[in-house]
């Protein structure tokens, strides 16, 4: 029902995304895409491109000498902040949603 369609409003996400970045991007070792609020409509959300890989590319991990140990904690921690801190956490943590960069992000 609504609740489909709100999901479904880019708008309503970015606003979302904004909201995330205000309370997480200042995390250690977190880094959130932008949004360009500018160029987002409720059928188009338009984000930073972001160069990275998933948790599980091993072969990327080593070839940057990346801690599996430290992005798990990372990832760890970040969620419990979500859900115990104040509640605004992002409810759809699949692979493509989250990326590792380089430099350990």
């Amino acid at each position: 029902g609504e609740l489909i369609y709100r999901e479904l409003d880019y708008v309503a996400e970015a606003a979302n995304a904004q909201r995330f970045s205000e309370l997480y991007g200042s995390v250690e070792d977190v880094f959130v895409p932008k949004v360009y609020s500018e160029l987002t409509t409720s059928k188009v959300l338009t984000m930073e491109w972001i160069e990275g890989f998933r948790l599980t590319d091993v072969k990327s991990l080593d070839e940057y000498g990346l801690d599996r140990k430290k992005l798990v904690d990372t990832l760890v921690q970040c969620s419990l902040r979500q859900i115990l801190g104040n509640g605004f956490f992002h409810a759809d943590p699949h692979g493509g949603n989250l990326l590792v960069v380089p430099d350990g992000r």
